[in-house]
């Protein structure tokens, strides 16, 4: 049984610019099926716009901002969960007052040799 905390990893800055912290993926636990991580973006700032070889899933769990998927945009807030196919450019920005913190769930798990971002 793998069972693990987010209080035992120290946060790092992702390859988008978010601070994130792995709980479960190929450096934690080995695991290339799936990865979870944990984000938090500071009010006023977003990600870098990039893409993935991989599907991914943000669920909002702290605060709002704004979802960028392909040509789209929406605002998003606590309890939203949203979809990202594979290769396919998004951002998210913060426009709240508070941290926005995303759960970030990837199939089959992160890898930065399969993240581009746009430049």
């Amino acid at each position: 049984m793998i069972v693990r905390r987010i209080g035992d990893y120290k946060p790092f800055k992702s390859v988008d610019g978010c601070k994130i912290v792995e709980v479960i993926g190929m450096k934690t636990t080995k695991t290339k099926d799936v990865s979870v991580a944990y984000a938090t973006i500071k009010p006023e700032q977003k990600t870098i716009l990039h893409k993935h070889g991989f599907v991914e899933v943000y669920v909002i769990l702290q605060g709002r901002g704004i979802m960028y998927i392909g040509y789209e945009s929406r605002p998003v807030r606590k309890g939203d969960n949203i979809l990202i196919p594979a290769e396919t450019w998004h951002q998210i920005e913060n426009t709240g007052k508070t941290n926005l913190k995303i759960m970030c769930i990837c199939t089959p798990a992160f890898s930065k040799e399969k993240t581009r971002l746009k430049k």
